[in-house]
């Protein structure tokens, strides 16, 4: 192989490598906020083969079962494969393996892991970034790994922008934050031309699991005026939960295993926001006061 990078996701080795240089520089884009690990069996294998004029992009078990998932005269289409496949692939090994992806950022904000879960287009994202310019370290935008411990593990894909641009944040406010830096990837869409997908490597990234103490369910709302956090009991969460798992077993099976999972102490909350920074002070002063001792 001409080269090959091994990390950490969850406890699980993935390995990918290639014996062409065509895909490294790009694949690393991907790959370069997990944690390195080195020398150790795979669980899961890519590789990309060239033969016959063409990249043959491979998947492997560790009982060495192989398939073929892509097949281009494109590296560039190989790479945007790697990155379907490495979700997909590892969120569905995980849950056999008793860890649950759920669909949401979280963020280590002083200490506490705090969870942000909505569904597409509510705002995570945004939330997430609004967090890591304050200065909270990153486990993800995407992928939240609840073990059966109650603990959070990191997931740290690259962040994304469909566009140049953000309507919540100056591009150039986070190019020169300190906290994130700015890459893209440019790949043939199925029309034939070419697309440039905006990416975001936060400087700040969580290596330790921690418990998740703080799970907020929010939505944007543009007609609000002024952010609004309440908190919420908890079961008014939990059955809330189970839509954003990215392996659903019905809600019969979801609510419990959720319910034994998150620990007792756990606060919920319920946010509407018209303005990412509103939400993020007032979640600052949540955590705040959560985690100052009680006066008496």
């Amino acid at each position: 192989m001409r080269w090959s990078h091994q990390f950490n996701i969850a406890g699980l080795v993935i390995q990918v490598d290639s014996d062409s240089d065509a895909c490294e520089q790009d694949m690393h884009k991907f790959l370069k906020l997990y944690e390195v690990v080195n020398t150790q069996p795979f669980d899961l294998r890519f590789s990309v083969v060239y033969q016959d004029d063409a990249y043959h992009f491979i998947s492997e078990d560790k009982a060495g079962a192989q398939q073929e998932l892509w097949v281009s005269q494109d590296a560039r289409e190989v790479t945007a494969a790697l990155e379907v496949h490495l979700y997909s692939q590892v969120v569905q090994l995980l849950d056999k393996l008793g860890v649950q992806s759920i669909h949401s950022s979280l963020l280590n904000v002083a200490g506490q892991a705090v969870m942000f879960a909505g569904v597409s287009g509510t705002g995570k994202s945004s939330l997430c970034t609004a967090g890591l310019l304050a200065g909270a370290r990153y486990f993800s935008d995407e992928f939240s790994l609840l073990d059966e411990q109650g603990y959070v593990h990191p997931f740290p894909r690259p962040m994304q922008w469909e566009h140049e641009t953000h309507p919540a944040f100056k591009r150039s406010d986070v190019e020169q934050s300190g906290h994130i830096d700015a890459d893209y990837f440019d790949f043939p869409d199925a029309q034939g031309g070419i697309t440039r997908c905006f990416l975001w490597h936060p400087l700040n990234v969580q290596r330790e699991t921690l418990a998740l103490k703080h799970i907020v369910l929010h939505q944007y709302d543009a007609s609000l005026t002024q952010a609004k956090l309440s908190e919420i009991p908890r079961h008014e969460a939990l059955v809330s939960l189970p839509e954003h798992l990215h392996v659903q077993r019905g809600m019969a099976k979801d609510l419990p295993m959720l319910n034994a999972r998150i620990h007792q102490d756990c606060k919920f909350y319920r946010l509407h926001f018209p303005n990412v920074f509103q939400a993020w002070e007032l979640i600052e002063a949540e955590l705040n006061a959560s985690a100052s001792p009680a006066v008496t």
